[in-house]
């Protein structure tokens, strides 16, 4: 395949993933609202963190089915068809493994936790321990099929991602229906259909993956040297998994545990429009990742570097022109949205969006990363700042200071563990020079950035705070960040093929 071909694919896929994640927010948005006032303040953020006891474990489904993309991905490089089924089927017995360890924790660590520790009204207790049992079951699931998510994202089958994701926003519209009409609590029966969604999308996955690739039969199998090597690179992910699971809903006990339920509900709703939005800009990273890993496994330089400089730009373009009307007019945004929301929820949501700025820089880097498949270095690093970010929050949480620095000191630790990142993985991995990234990436990223933030937000100041104007300083915020990236953030070469390819991304989406 040569690379025009392999560019076309990229955009293809960008295309596929992009019209999935606007169907996927416009449902996100208002199933949230929905799902709120169905609940209640309380229960909403009692699902947040007794259900994220276990479903935020899901972030680890991420890492273990990136660590089968990996090496499929590398096989796939080197044309070794044999070598992928039994990369596959050692991957699937080392999923297995860790279900079976991780319901051993969760049913005695995690349930001990829940009983004892968690801030929960009594009258809710038989609720969150149903919540807890769903989760386990849920997370269980897509562990398993997570090697099956795996092998779709190697082949670049994004066009299947997309329809999935797509059915799996439209079954939670049926269940935000459902639960409107149930009288049974609708707490436990929001955490069951829930499960269940899950439960028929992965069958859904495994039919599919079934029928189209070879290597994806349900099949243990032990093979020394490429267990050793899926085993190592499954405990770094794992680990590095483990520690954000630690981090989010670390952060999210601390809130429960000074601060009260309602702060665990600001936070989730922040958490809701985060993912939402950062995702758009995560969309691109899912259709470029294969073909990082690829030019690694066939050691094409020149290619390798133009796929992380060029992305990390398209990245944080997308995302700040996503992100810069939400964080000036989010107060707007949520009354609208919500109605009525909880205190810091605008705080939160603003910070938040401030960090997938940040994350997004670092989305290239890790998939370099995972390319080289050296991860202790970059992993002790995610570990250290994760660590240092709990205890900051620990301090300002028993100094009874404002919630919102939590989040402040989150963002401001990102920033630290993004340069440490770009300094192992580029320089110390790759050889790749500092002064080029520098020069070919964060000039281009911090001139271009200057031009688009400052006149919004300078209307954002001077205008009057009605829903009107809010509106118009979003529209215009929109409009003059895509129209300065264009202009300014892409070159004479980038500007053209946007225009030769506008016309078709629009035709697909339409």
């Amino acid at each position: 395949m040569s690379y025009s071909e392999k560019n076309k694919l990229i955009l293809k896929n960008t295309i596929a993933l992009y019209f999935r994640q606007i169907i996927t927010i416009f449902v996100a948005l208002f199933t949230t609202r929905i799902v709120l006032q169905t609940l209640g303040v309380t229960d909403y953020g009692i699902n947040n963190v007794v259900g994220g006891i276990v479903a935020m474990m899901s972030f680890l489904t991420v890492p273990l089915s990136g660590t089968t993309q990996r090496f499929l991905s590398i096989e796939l490089g080197k044309n070794d068809y044999f070598k992928l089924k039994q990369v596959f089927a050692n991957s699937l017995l080392l999923h297995v493994i860790f279900i079976l360890l991780t319901i051993i924790i969760a049913e005695t660590l995690g349930l001990w936790f829940l009983k004892t520790k968690l801030v929960i009204p009594p009258e809710r207790a038989n609720a969150a321990f149903w919540v807890f049992q769903f989760s386990v079951i849920s997370f269980a699931v897509s562990v398993f099929f997570a090697p099956f998510e795996g092998a779709i994202r190697a082949r670049e089958k994004f066009d299947f991602y997309a329809k999935m994701s797509i059915f799996d926003v439209v079954m939670k519209l049926v269940i935000v229906y459902l639960l409107k009409f149930l009288s049974y609590d609708k707490l436990i029966a929001f955490s069951f259909m829930t499960m269940f969604v899950i439960i028929i999308l992965k069958i859904i996955v495994y039919i599919y993956c079934h029928k189209h690739f070879e290597e994806c039969k349900i099949k243990l199998l032990w093979v020394k040297d490429y267990g050793h090597q899926l085993l190592v690179y499954n405990a770094y992910s794992m680990i590095s998994g483990i520690s954000s699971i630690i981090r989010y809903q670390g952060l999210n006990f601390i809130l429960n545990f000074y601060y009260g339920p309602v702060l665990n509900a600001a936070q989730a709703i922040a958490n809701q429009v985060f993912f939402a939005i950062s995702s758009f800009s995560n969309n691109a990273a899912l259709a470029t990742e294969p073909q990082i890993i690829m030019s690694y496994a066939q050691n094409d330089r020149q290619r390798l570097w133009n796929l992380i400089t060029k992305s990390s730009i398209l990245y944080f373009y997308i995302c700040l022109i996503v992100v810069l009307p939400f964080i000036l007019e989010i107060d707007t945004i949520l009354y609208i949205w919500l109605g009525t929301y909880p205190e810091y929820t605008a705080v939160f949501t603003r910070l938040f969006l401030l960090e997938a700025t940040q994350n997004i820089l670092c989305y290239p880097m890790t998939m370099a990363n995972a390319a080289v498949g050296k991860l202790r270095a970059t992993t002790i690093n995610t570990i250290v700042i994760r660590l240092f970010i709990l205890l900051s929050a620990i301090l300002i949480g028993v100094n009874n200071w404002s919630p919102s620095y939590i989040y402040v000191s989150v963002v401001t630790l990102q920033w630290i563990s993004l340069i440490v990142w770009i300094i192992i993985v580029l320089k110390i991995q790759l050889g790749f020079s500092l002064r080029k990234y520098l020069y070919d990436v964060v000039l281009p990223i911090s001139k271009t950035s200057l031009f688009v933030v400052l006149p919004p937000l300078a209307l954002h100041y001077f205008f009057s705070k009605s829903i009107l104007s809010s509106l118009s300083i979003s529209v215009f915020a929109l409009i003059w960040s895509a129209v300065m990236v264009f202009c300014i953030g892409l070159n004479r070469q980038e500007r053209q093929m946007v225009v030769s390819k506008l016309p078709l991304f629009i035709q697909k989406i339409l």
